[in-house]
């Protein structure tokens, strides 16, 4: 019986879960993910304006897991050795595989920030996210580091939620180094532009270089207060690969090849946020991309454990993003096309 492990809840990893068959003897699956549930990123800028409840952001991974004939392990992995084809766990346990495949996203943090690290309110892994937004609903300065959708959208949904509950005096400001949404173009990013100051976000322009106690300076040799400050300045790798022998980019994240696997170790996959594809560097790392490449590491899984022939991932050129602007807005993009909508 071979054995293939899911490191990770992510889009991928739940398509995978949700295609096992119960009845399959020749395969024995596991998913390990250091909490119960999955919570769905997408749904994250809603839940901070209040519109969904925790319950309706989240997937019950054990449940899940045990529907579908899949052993679930509440762990953290902390290393891998695919030479061994061994796992080690936050509880010491070691795990053997056939195939292992790693959907585990990527960390808001940045080593580059000097002070970053001691202060920055971390949503991810992103069983923390909760927690931390309780944390943004109470202060009164909230600083976001990025002009990124993640950025701009949670800052645009926490505004929403103070203004409804009567706290106009609390003030969410964006700090970003480039132009917002820079990536969809200068039409959009101008809309985004005056959308968040309509809504009545602070913008300063200037890239965070220290974070001393409860002040953020900037290249700008501008100086801000803050009660919090959350970094989504883009995808960090996780430490994971870093610590290990297999290949990443020069950022840290593991790099694979077309078909999802390791460029060094075929029988290692990964996907989502935490990989870099060598054939396409720049594919977002986002949740589209992950919902993609679920049902072709599906495939590949499946197929290489049988030894069948595995399948390439195809990306999309251009994708359909939704953002909310708060109030039930949305700001869509598509390429450079934007769109304001509600």
């Amino acid at each position: 019986m071979k054995t293939i492990i899911l490191v990770g809840g992510g889009h991928s990893h739940l398509h995978c879960v949700k295609k096992i068959d119960p009845k399959e003897e020749k395969v024995k699956w596991i998913l390990i993910s250091p909490s119960r549930y999955q919570y769905y990123s997408g749904m994250f800028s809603g839940y901070t304006e209040g519109i969904y409840s925790l319950e309706e952001t989240r997937i019950d991974l054990k449940n899940l897991c045990e529907s579908s004939g899949c052993e679930f392990v509440e762990r953290t992995v902390l290393s891998i050795d695919p030479d061994q084809q061994h796992l080690l766990t936050d509880k010491g346990d070691i795990f053997t595989y056939d195939f292992v495949s790693f959907d585990i996203g990527s960390r808001n943090d940045s080593m580059e920030i000097e002070g970053l690290h001691e202060h920055n309110l971390a949503i991810k892994p992103n069983y923390r996210f909760p927690e931390q937004i309780e944390k943004l609903h109470n202060c009164r300065r909230t600083v976001f580091i990025g002009g990124g959708a993640a950025s701009i959208e949670m800052a645009l949904s926490l505004k929403a939620w103070k203004m409804d509950k009567g706290y106009g005096d609390h003030s969410v400001v964006v700090v970003h180094s480039s132009p917002l949404l820079e990536k969809a173009g200068s039409f959009s990013s101008k809309k985004m532009t005056g959308a968040a100051l309509s809504k009545g976000i602070e913008l300063h322009q200037g890239r965070v270089t220290k974070i001393e106690g409860a002040r953020l300076h900037t290249d700008e040799d501008e100086i801000l207060d803050y009660d919090e400050v959350i970094f989504l300045g883009g995808p960090k790798a996780p430490p994971l690969f870093g610590s290990s022998v297999l290949p990443t980019d020069e950022k840290g994240f593991l790099l694979v090849n077309s078909y999802l696997q390791s460029v060094a170790y075929p029988n290692v996959f990964g996907t989502g946020d935490c990989a870099t594809s060598q054939d396409f560097p720049d594919l977002p790392k986002n949740g589209v991309t992950a919902v993609r490449q679920g049902p072709v590491l599906w495939r590949n899984l499946t197929g290489a454990a049988a030894g069948k022939k595995i399948v390439p991932f195809e990306p999309q050129k251009r994708y359909l993003a939704i953002m909310s602007l708060g109030n039930k807005q949305g700001f869509l993009t598509y390429g450079s096309f934007s769109l304001v909508s509600g």
